[in-house]
């Protein structure tokens, strides 16, 4: 089947599990090309496709005054230097040069391998009118990987070899499928796999998992590397190193972690350390306990590298997430020892803490926020109540504990004790803290509505009256009307519902000094 039918048959745009299915069963209706006799003389089209490879360079009018070397010279032989060496020795160079029977050791000199062989090809092809041959076009599919090649030079190339008659052969198709690995074709790679198994050639497996993966399709791409893996074939451990570059920067951080595994199992070491900050660095952002804590483990308590804060941020928000107390304090040591610490770097710690169900580090946390100067988000404080609705006793002790060691008590962390403890119906826990206030707060007494709030729980009369004289001193330092017109409805509200529990007598003495703070008659009340 040609590659120009089959890609009309299946769009780029393809779904995987349609690859899959064509990788098992290939095509169904196949129509081969008619092939044309074979000529002798040198195909105009190829020559074409080889001068359009080759940058045009200067032409030498004479002949190169000394012999260079053919495979290492920096600059291209001359035709002169070309001429003197023998059809089979250029042959042989291009054997040397492609690196298929003997790994090609690089020298001092910087040769373009890719663009050596298309000058030694167009040489015989042009040159020396050399017919051309099967391992011609495998030479010229070996340098399709080139980066300034493309998939459709690869298409050219194979419609013209069949119109020279000429067929592919396993060492064309092995060259073909390497250079998918940078220019992606799906329909190519379908072509390439369809007559691979026709002639039950072996497929490179490790070359077609890249060119999957190089094509976007992951999990054809994935599924293959794993399949090789646990079958324990032979993976090159570049390819891995790959694959979990991609697939971290794709954000598949789970199969990312498994393809590191796998990694770390083969013998070569090499590039293992990068490999692994990468790793943390990815697993760390997308709050991945598991990978974040293997790699905290192995790059940063073993004292490979030194994260930068950024990184160490994200370490902690991750343990918080997890309750890992320890990891979370780690990484706040190590943020405190180059910067001053925020508030959510704190807060970060405290969840974990409240998630860990030690909630006396927590207050203790809080409160050591505060005496450092650095404010309590309500929201937090919030937080840290809700999760100890039901140890009221305990908040209070978390707290006098606090201030026995000159730790001082978030504001809003007491006030929203103190709500707490009222909707609960411990008006006996919220009395102590008010008690303690300023011992424990450093500040005189809490906001007015956590007063009014109190005031009619309040059964000590000497508190009452405390808390009634802080309410008007609220009223008294305001200068503006609007707020004092607020707080005397509030405090109105406040005496109305003391007559109506019952505290008449509470309710008339704290109307008798409101009226005498507004300086006017004093208001009437009901027994």
């Amino acid at each position: 089947m040609t590659f120009v039918r089959h890609a009309a048959r299946l769009s780029a745009g393809t779904p995987a599990h349609t690859l899959r299915r064509e990788l098992v069963r290939g095509a169904s209706n196949t129509t081969r090309i008619q092939r044309k006799a074979y000529s002798a003389e040198a195909s105009t089209s190829i020559d074409a496709y080889i001068r359009d490879m080759l940058r045009a360079g200067p032409v030498p009018t004479t002949p190169a005054p000394r012999q260079i070397s053919i495979l290492t010279s920096k600059a291209p032989p001359s035709d002169a230097s070309l001429f003197a060496a023998s059809i089979d020795e250029l042959i042989g160079h291009l054997h040397t040069l492609r690196g298929r029977e003997t790994p090609w050791i690089s020298t001092t000199s910087s040769v373009d391998r890719h663009k050596r062989i298309m000058h030694l090809v167009r040489h015989l092809v042009v040159q020396r009118k050399h017919r051309l041959t099967a391992f011609l076009y495998e030479c010229i599919a070996d340098t399709m990987g080139n980066p300034e090649s493309s998939g459709v030079t690869l298409v050219a190339l194979m419609k013209d070899m069949a119109q020279q008659g000429i067929e592919p052969t396993q060492r064309f198709y092995a060259g073909a499928l390497e250079s998918l690995m940078v220019h992606p074709n799906y329909a190519v790679m379908l072509e390439i796999l369809e007559h691979s198994r026709a002639n039950d050639w072996p497929e490179n497996k490790p070359t077609l998992a890249v060119a999957l993966l190089r094509d976007e399709q992951y999990e054809l791409a994935y599924d293959t590397l794993m399949e090789l893996h646990a079958s324990n074939k032979l993976v090159e451990p570049w390819i891995y190193d790959v694959f979990v570059f991609v697939f971290g920067r794709m954000g598949f951080v789970d199969e990312m972690m498994e393809i590191l595994v796998a990694r770390l199992s083969l013998a070569s070491t090499q590039g293992l350390d990068t490999l692994q900050y990468f790793a943390l660095d990815i697993c760390s952002a997308s709050f991945h306990y598991p990978g974040t804590l293997a790699g905290w483990n192995t790059m940063v308590r073993s004292g490979k590298v030194n994260p930068p804060d950024g990184l160490v941020e994200n370490v902690l928000n991750t343990a918080a997430r997890q309750a890992d107390t320890v990891l979370a304090s780690e990484a706040l040591d190590m943020l405190a020892q180059r910067t001053k610490l925020q508030d959510y770097h704190y807060d970060s710690l405290i969840d974990a803490f409240i998630l860990d169900g030690d909630l006396a580090s927590a207050a203790r946390l809080h409160c050591i926020m505060y005496t450092n100067g650095i404010p309590v988000s309500k929201a937090a404080a919030k937080r840290f109540v809700t999760s100890a609705v039901r140890r009221g006793p305990e908040v209070n002790e978390w707290l006098h504990s606090a201030s026995r060691e000159n730790l001082l008590a978030p504001p809003r962390l007491v006030n929203a004790a103190i709500t707490s403890h009222l909707l609960a119906a411990d008006a006996t826990l919220a009395i102590d803290l008010y008690t303690c206030y300023e011992q424990l707060c450093g500040d005189k007494w809490p906001p007015l509505e956590v007063m009014l709030q109190l005031l009619p729980h309040c059964s000590d009369e000497a508190t009452a009256a405390e808390l009634c004289d802080r309410l008007l001193e609220e009223l008294r330092a305001q200068k503006s009307e609007e707020p004092r017109q607020m707080i005397v409805q509030k405090l109105n509200a406040a005496i109305e519902k003391l007559v109506q529990n019952g505290r008449a007598a509470e309710g008339r003495l704290f109307a008798e000094k409101l009226g005498k703070l507004l300086q006017r008659p004093q208001l009437e009340t009901s027994s």
